[in-house]
């Protein structure tokens, strides 16, 4: 009997932890390279603000794009190797801190703002 599984039902949305047990993003799309009638291989996994738009129909893609990121890797899609991924359960579990992959920018510019808040 193989055992086969669709992997990218089965990671894409699941939550990212690093290596400190921090959730530092999600799942939101996969890099996949290969060449016509050759194998695929899995390079990346992608994640942040200008990656999901992409997976809207086509009508909304623009505005979204707008609205919640260019679709720049680097600057709102981060790039996680394949390397990186210790494994998965019900979560993605990475082999470094948020920080060294690129991860959970937004949380730690955004937590600034929340400490302000009383009771936050």
């Amino acid at each position: 009997m193989t055992a086969e599984m669709n992997l990218a039902y089965r990671i894409l949305d699941d939550q990212l932890v690093d290596v400190e047990g921090r959730r530092c993003g999600r799942v939101d799309d996969l890099l996949l390279e290969g060449e016509p009638g050759e194998p695929l291989v899995l390079e990346a996994i992608l994640s942040g603000s200008g990656v999901w738009h992409r997976r809207l129909p086509g009508w909304l893609q623009r505005p979204a794009r707008y609205l919640f990121g260019s679709g720049v890797i680097g600057k709102d899609i981060i790039q996680v190797p394949w390397t990186q991924v210790d494994g998965f359960d019900d979560v993605v579990h990475l082999r470094a801190k948020a920080p060294e992959l690129g991860l959970g920018q937004g949380d730690d510019r955004d937590a600034a703002l929340f400490r302000r808040i009383p009771g936050a």
